[in-house]
């Protein structure tokens, strides 16, 4: 069980950055305002691509 628990955290941090990254700029505001969490960058940049796959479909 925490296993799951702790897939289920890291799937929802990584779809909370991956919506705060992806969202449009704002018209007339500073390009570089976006506010992201840099370990959950870091994070995604270790994982293989078959992990990360796994996590975003929450496969078992």
């Amino acid at each position: 069980m925490a296993k799951r628990g702790t897939r289920s955290r890291q799937a929802a941090e990584i779809e909370l950055y991956l919506r705060q990254v992806a969202r449009p700029a704002q018209k007339g505001q500073e390009p570089n305002d976006r506010r992201y969490d840099r370990d959950v960058e870091r994070q995604l940049r270790k994982l293989s691509p078959e992990a990360l796959d796994a996590l975003l479909n929450e496969e078992r």
